[in-house]
Parts: structure tokens; sequence; C-alpha cells
């Protein structure tokens, strides 16, 4: 039900007045007035004000008036404005739009008298010509007269002289009648032709439909036709993958390394799940993410130029990778597994020692080895080199160190273990001495000359947890599962010691001058000292898990610390102030926005925080603090510049999404915002909020334009339309509303629903609104008007948000269960339910280019699925060839569904080239020929 919401209630004498003023206004030349007209004339309950009515409009002068009240016809499909015409003799003027007036009101001789010719050229310009709605009537009214004379009349239009060539333009419903019509007419060499460009579905029917007929190819084609007949299904079932094409989690895994480069421009982290992660440190921007096949990350280290960042992990595997996390080179020697690696000191090699006791140098550019040389037979657990890089000293898992002769590989000395693990080593630029911490013995310094002990530092017990050495081993710290730090410096035993009490020193690291020390615990907690006394300058409980790992950037200004959650920070030292968040483990993502194709997805957390995702991509992007404690929605410009977001609280902002600055933050908002959406102007925000108002802001500064009235109870969802002429709300109040843009005082009021409208959305064409809620049944209604249109029965469960496939046929819709549900516009049903989240749904978006939707739940999880294959065959891709013959061989119920899609697009593509990759050797040649 439809009903203004400010229209007022006339008594009979002030509507008749009315209705005067508009006849009035109506021969002055005001078009406009015939709708109004028209809509008093249908709905009055005022004998007398109907009559007025139809005598005005009875009465039109001007062939312009006629055109529109011939039209507005056609659009409201008004009897009584179409019996008026007919009466009158209206029609309209221009030849197309005459022809279609003429078919559409049953005035079938005069039409064929008007447009003789078999393919009825002036009423496929009218058709061509006339509004969305329009069409939608004519196509209608073809498909209900499907199989006479009336309903093949349109079909023919559409083939027009030249039968097929216009068939890529056809919507879902024109292909219908089109090949429906071709089928009655028994026109197979016309239907075969256009089995390989039509959807799916209609090809399905037509090619039974010529089977059961008897008729059959010659030549080659005779065994393509057989060979789609063996493989017919007995229904289309409009497949998809029932797994998802990518899936990403805000909760990464543990990060258990840190590396700056030597500039501090950049910042890797490697993950326990072999991620290895790359940022810009000024602009925080993530340069890349990938899994080069590390396994849990042991070394990390940039090349000199910054160009390279080398991986190596307990897979044994060396891993050279662009900034982007493209592979370079890999080093992978199943008999010689790198156990421990670093930079050599002119950072032209990497240093590597394997499980077995060997010795590897190799470039760093390119991965080649340059020498190798047996050390010991005990794993190599730790390596050091001289600054000048004359020496070269390795550790072992029994506690042996060996000292080499960088240059010429000879061994020096060896002073055998224990069975006590190297853990660290460090040359001594002073003495030239090598100073040794093993996991339970006292730290050592070793002459560089012979390795005798020169000097054993005292007061150390417990198993060593962290460790950290200052530049020439000037301070030197240890931290032990005893819950204490111990500090030496200079020569003294110790210096310091710091009881943690019940915390365990997890991570820590020196500041190259020996001024500042860093600790991270095992409850999450971080301490900055100050050295050489030891004094604590600054405590912050940065993480609720431990701090896995921490690094100090050359120069000592940065700090970069990782939880075990897979949060990475920026802080400054030594006051410890947080500057960035580069990545975080954030729980639910609450809301998603499309801010572009550059930009990618944002998909935004309870806990406040933005990531940004690539559609159909397994690597997650930067990551944004947005400030605002329990995130509940965002959005984004429609050129990816902007990002406006609101909490659980009252406030609204404005974020810059490029730098991830702030731009402005609305003040003197006193109700939390439930829903907001961008105006394509990029310069205006809508919101709907708990009091039921909708807002207006200027973008970026944050300014209230306007406070729009109308909705009794929370505004629940929010939608535009593509040209922004429009936009509509759905409120806990179970009405929507359409508002105009320019005209916000009077929405239609939509009053279908019994129920809370929870979610709602606008078709790409911006013809039709889809709206739902708690009711059974999704509504949908023609735009501009609200006109309802026809109602699509939903699975059982409550609806959070939906969305129109790009391509326009079908709706994604997702619940409170975490099911994923796809519908038919066509069909007007249920396609597939599929299990998309473990929690609620939160955000569906639609990617056209991909024919995918991007989805994310309060799982965590940000999910990419593949749309159900509807659209025509000839919008299909080489992509989707090969989706269909990957789902073809499986055992999956949906198997014949893709064998019969895989038999069409060979037939759709086997007189086509397309410049590709080639699908199993991606990059190896240019052309891809499919037959």
């Amino acid at each position: 039900m439809r009903s203004a919401a400010t229209l007022p209630v006339f008594g009979p004498l002030l509507l008749r007045r009315e209705i005067r003023r508009l006849s009035r206004n109506l021969r002055n030349g005001d078009l406009s007035a015939i709708g109004k007209l028209a809509e008093i004339e249908t709905t009055s309950k005022d004998k007398g004000a109907r009559q007025v009515a139809r005598e005005s409009l009875a009465s039109l002068m001007s062939q312009e008036a006629i055109d529109a009240l011939c039209n507005e016809a056609l659009l409201r499909e008004d009897p009584f404005l179409r019996d008026l015409a007919l009466e009158k003799g209206y029609t309209p003027n221009p030849p197309g739009a005459k022809a279609l007036f003429l078919f559409l009101s049953g005035q079938d001789e005069t039409f064929l008298r008007f447009d003789p010719e078999d393919h009825h050229p002036r009423l496929a310009e009218g058709y061509a010509n006339a509004q969305a709605r329009i069409r939608l009537h004519a196509l209608r009214y073809a498909t209900e007269n499907a199989g006479t004379s009336r309903g093949h009349v349109l079909a023919h239009a559409l083939l027009g002289r030249e039968q097929d060539s216009a068939a890529k333009d056809w919507s879902y419903g024109e292909w219908a009648l089109v090949m429906k019509t071709l089928a009655c007419d028994a026109s197979w060499d016309l239907l075969w032709r256009l089995v390989r460009m039509a959807p799916p579905a209609f090809s399905r029917a037509a090619l039974e439909t010529m089977n059961s007929a008897g008729w059959h190819l010659e030549g080659d084609e005779r065994q393509v036709f057989e060979e789609l007949i063996a493989d017919l299904p007995e229904s289309w079932n409009s497949p998809l993958p029932e797994k998802p094409l990518s899936s990403n989690g805000v909760q990464d895994s543990q990060v258990l390394r840190l590396s700056f480069s030597r500039d501090g421009t950049l910042l890797g982290a490697g993950s326990c799940d072999g991620t290895i992660a790359t940022w810009n440190v000024a602009s925080a921007r993530l340069l890349g993410s990938c899994t080069p096949g590390t396994g849990s990350p042991h070394f990390l280290a940039f090349t000199l130029d910054n160009t390279l960042l080398i991986a190596g992990g307990d897979r044994g595997t060396l891993h050279a990778t662009t900034l982007s996390g493209e592979p370079v080179w890999v080093f992978d020697d199943p008999s010689h597994p790198v156990g421990c690696a670093i930079l050599s000191s002119s950072g032209e090699e990497i240093l590597a020692g394997d499980r077995e006791g060997y010795l590897f140098s190799m470039g760093c550019k390119t991965g080649a080895v340059r020498f190798s040389a047996p050390c010991h037979p005990s794993p190599v657990t730790a390596l050091a080199q001289i600054a000048g890089g004359q020496s070269l000293a390795t550790g072992h898992a029994d506690g042996t160190v060996c000292c080499f002769d960088a240059l010429t590989g000879v061994m020096l000395w060896t002073v055998t273990g224990t069975g006590d693990p190297v853990r660290a080593l460090a040359f001594s630029e002073e003495s030239g001495g090598i100073l040794v911490i093993r996991g339970h013995a006292l730290p050592v310094c070793l002459s560089g000359q012979n390795g005798s002990l020169v000097r054993a530092f005292a007061r150390h017990s417990g198993t060593v947890s962290c460790s950290a050495i200052s530049r020439g081993c000037r301070t030197v710290v240890v931290g032990t599962n005893t819950n204490v730090l111990r500090i030496w410096h200079e020569g003294d035993n110790p210096t310091v010691e710091i009881p943690l009490y019940n915390r365990v020193p997890s991570c820590c690291a020196i500041t190259q001058d020996g001024t500042c020390l860093i600790a991270g615990c095992n409850e999450g907690t971080v301490f900055s000292f100050h050295l050489p006394e030891g004094v604590k300058t600054r405590e912050i409980r940065a993480y609720r898990r431990p701090v896995s790992a921490c690094s100090l950037s050359p120069e000592g200004r940065l700090l970069a610390l990782a939880g075990w959650d897979g949060t990475v920070a920026l802080r400054s030292v030594p006051d410890g102030e947080l500057l960035r968040t580069l990545r975080r483990s954030a729980g639910a993502v609450t809301s998603l926005a499309f801010a572009g194709r550059e930009t990618g997805i944002l998909a935004g957390t309870a806990d406040g925080t933005v990531r940004l995702f690539s559609p159909g991509s397994d690597t997650a992007g930067r990551c944004i603090d947005l400030y605002t404690p329990s995130l509940r929605t965002i959005a984004a410009s429609p050129d990816g510049a902007v990002l406006a977001c609101a909490g659980k609280e009252p406030g609204l902002r404005f974020w810059d999404i490029r730098t991830g600055g702030l731009l402005s933050s609305c003040s003197g908002l006193k109700t939390s915002v439930r829903c907001l959406a961008f105006l394509p102007d990029e310069k205006t925000l809508i919101t709907g909020g708990w009091d039921g108002r909708v807002r207006f802001w200027d973008v970026p500064s944050g300014t209230a334009k306007e406070v729009c009235k109308g909705h009794t109870s929370t505004v629940t969802c929010c939608a535009v339309s593509p040209s922004g002429e429009l936009f509509v709300t759905g409120s806990n109040d179970t009405t929507v509303r359409i508002w105009q843009s320019c005209d916000t005082k009077e929405p239609l009021v939509l009053r279908d629903a019994g129920k809370e409208v929870s979610c709602c959305a606008i078709s790409p064409e911006g013809t039709l609104l889809a709206a739902a809620g708690a009711d059974p049944v999704i509504r949908l209604y023609h735009l501009p008007d609200g006109a309802r249109a026809y109602d699509i029965h939903q699975v059982p469960g409550i609806p959070t948000v939906l969305s129109f496939a790009s391509n326009g046929l079908s709706l994604a819709v997702g619940y409170a269960d975490g099911t994923l549900a796809f519908y038919s516009l066509h069909d007007r049903g249920l396609i597939r339910t599929l299990p998309a989240h473990a929690g609620a749904v939160t955000g569906i978006i639609s990617i056209a280019e991909k024919d995918s939707v991007v989805t994310s739940g309060e799982d965590g999880r940000v999910c990419t699925f593949r749309v159900p294959f509807i659209q025509p065959l000839s919008f299909a891709t080489f992509a989707d060839l090969e989706l269909a013959r990957e789902h073809a061989g499986g055992t999956e119920a949906m198997a014949t569904q893709w064998r019969f899609l895989y038999r069409l697009l060979s037939l759709r593509f086997q007189d086509e080239i397309e410049l590709c990759p080639v699908f199993l050797d991606a990059g190896a040649l240019d052309i891809q020929i499919v037959g």
C-alpha cells in the first residue's frame, strides 16, 4: 500500500477546488497535472471529484498533453486512462510511441496497418525508447499472449531485420519471450544460432524442444548437438561453487618475527602460518602480503636497496620476494634444510646454516650459492659476522661455537658445547670477542682469536626467554622464565636486575646506542627502561595476550610490536605513544563498503578499525584505526576518497581513505547512527538514526545540512539510487519510505510490511526496490513511484542484509544464522542457500567485474562467492569456461549442471580467439584458442 507522507485530507469542496486548479495548470501547459488528476480519478471516493477529473482529462487540447496522457496510461497500467484514450481517440504523435501504445492498448488491426512489416520497426523503436517500467509492461503483456500472433509481435520486433544482431543487448525477460516465440514458430535454425548466446535455462529448454521435434543438424555441428543432448539436465538450477572463491579473516595468526629495513623505511612481519607482510613505515600502507612457503618464520631481512624481502622458516627453505609479494628466487635443498640465516655485514649476501651443520653463502639478488663449508655436525642455531666481514661465527644446537675466516672459509677455532643450544651470537667491534648466549648456561664472551674464555656473565639463572645486544656488545640483556630481566653493561656483573614479578619477558630490544630497553611480557604489558641504570620510564598494557615480537628501527625512534592475536603496531620511543596500527585482530566484521576498483573492499570491525581487502584475493591490505568503539556501520564515497563511520555511541566521523587521517567529526549529534550512504555527488551523506530522523551531512566538513522527519522509530537501513535522484529508508516502524533527493518533504510511504524492515536495496539500473524483514517474503517495488511489483518467498530466518547481483538477475540475501541465499528475480524464487558464515551475515557487496558478491560476518571473515550462473552466454568469459570445466569433472550434486554449462560455453567460444593468460601456465603464452 502506497501513501504520501503528508497527503492533505480534502473535503469534497476543497478537493474539487484542487482539481480545478490542476485543470487550469494543465491548460497552461503543466503536464505534471495529468498524473495528479489521474491519481485523484482512480483513488478518490468522491464520485463528483472523479467526474470533474475525468472531464479535465477528456478535454485535452495539445498534442503534448495527449502524448503525456498516453504515456501515463502505459506507465500506470491504468485501465481508466487507457479506456479514456480509446474513447477520445488519443494516440501519441511520435511513430515509435504510437506503435507501442496501439500494441499495448489492444488495437491490433490499427497497429498492423500502422506498422505492417514483419519485424515491426516502429514498435521496436518505441519499445527501445520507452521507460523501463513501460518495457516491463510490454514484456509481460507479450508473454501473457505468447503462442498467439499478438504475443509474437514484440518478439519479432526485438529480433529485427538482422534477427540475432541485437541479441547481446536483450534483457533476461526479452530472451524468454524471443526463445519461446521461436520455438512456437518452429524456427529451428535461428533457435540453434541463439542457443549459444541465450541464458542457459532458455538454451536448455530450446534444445529439449528441438530434440523432441526431431530436428537435427548436418555436418560437424551434428556431433556438437548430440553431445549437448546427451548432457541435457532435467532442469536448469543455476549452479555456483559451493565454497567461497576467497576467504579472509580479520583475526590473524601469531606474528613471530618483525624486521625493519636498514634505513628504517620498511617493516616486515612473519606469522606462524607462513604469511609475510610488508609495510611502508611512513604511510603505514601495506605493500604486499604473501605466503611464500617458509612455514613459521625464523628469519626476515630486506636487501640494501629495499627491493626484496628474504625470509626463512621451519620448512628449511629461503624465499626472496618483491615487496608486493611476487616470488624472485627460492633456495630449497632437501639435503640441506636451512635452520638459521642472517644478512651479511655488507648486505650483499645471505649467510645460512643448515640442520646438518653446514654453512652457506648466497647472493641476495639471485639466491645462487657462492660457497658452502661443513662447520660442525649439529644444527646451526645462531650466526654472527664481524662488522668488517673478516670473521664469521656459528652456534650449534649442542652448544658448540665455531669461528671461520669469512674470506677463505677456513675454520679458525672450535669450542665444543655441552648440549646447551646457542641462542644468540654477536661480535664486539672493539675487542673482536664473541658474545655467546645459550639456553640455560651463563652468557660468556670468547676470544675472537682462539675461542678462549674472556668473561662469564655472573648471576644468571633460569631458561632464556629473550635476549638483546646493543651495538658493539656494550650492553647485554637477557630475560628468563624466572621473571627477571638482567642487564650487563660495560663489564659489570650485572649492572641491573629488574624483577617483573608474575610476568615472563617474551621479547626485548635495545636501541643501538644502548640508552633504551624495550621489553614485552607474556600477559601483554610492554615496559620501557632507561639504560644503563634500568629505570622504568613507561608501562603500557598493549595487548590482552602475550607480546610475541618487537623490533626497534635503526635510528631507535620507532618501536614495532606484535601480539599473539596478529596485531602489528608502531609506537614512538621512548614514550610508547601509539602511532599506527598496521594490522590487528578485530573480531566481528560489522559492516562492508566498496571504495572503487583501486581501493577495493573496506571491512569495518567491532573494535573500531577498518581493513582493506581486494575482491577475490586471499590477502588483506592495510588497517585504519577509526577510534570508534563498537563500530556499527561504514560507507565509502563513490570516488573511494572518503570513509564515513559511526559506532554505538552518538557521533559521525569522516576519514581520508588514502592517508588514514581524520577529516572531520560531526558534533551535536545526540543519537547513534544505524545506517548511512553517500549520494553519487560525493558531497553529501545521508544517515538514519535511532530517533527516526534522516539527516543530510556535507562531505567532508561534516556540517549538518538537513533533517527529514517521517519515521516513528529507528531507521534501520537505507539505499541510494544510482542516479542519486532518490533514496530509500526502512524502519522499525514497519514502513519503507521513498524520498526524492531534491524534495524531502513528501516521501512515498510503503506500508506493506507487518514487522521491522531490516534491509533494503536498489537494483543496478535503479528501477526496482527490494525490502525485507522478519516477514516471510521479500517485497519488490517499481521505482520511482513505489508501485508493488511482486513478492519472493524467502527461507526461514531473519534477513540482515541484501544486495542485487551486479547483473540485476538475482538477489543475494544474508541471514542472522550465517546463511547466504540467492533468489532469482525472473523466476521469483530461491536458487540456492550456502553456509557462508558462522555468525550473522553483516554485509554484502556485489562486484560487477567478477560476477561475485563479497560478504562479511560476525565470525570475523570476509568471503567472496560466485553468483549463480543465470546471465546470457553472450556475457560469458573464458574464466567462466574454465570454472565450468573445473566443476564438470567433480562428484558434487551440481556436476551435471556444470557439464552442460561447459558444453554450452564450448559452443559459445568455438569460433573465438581472445587474448588471455593460459589457465594451466599463466603468462607462458599470449594467445589462447578455445575450440
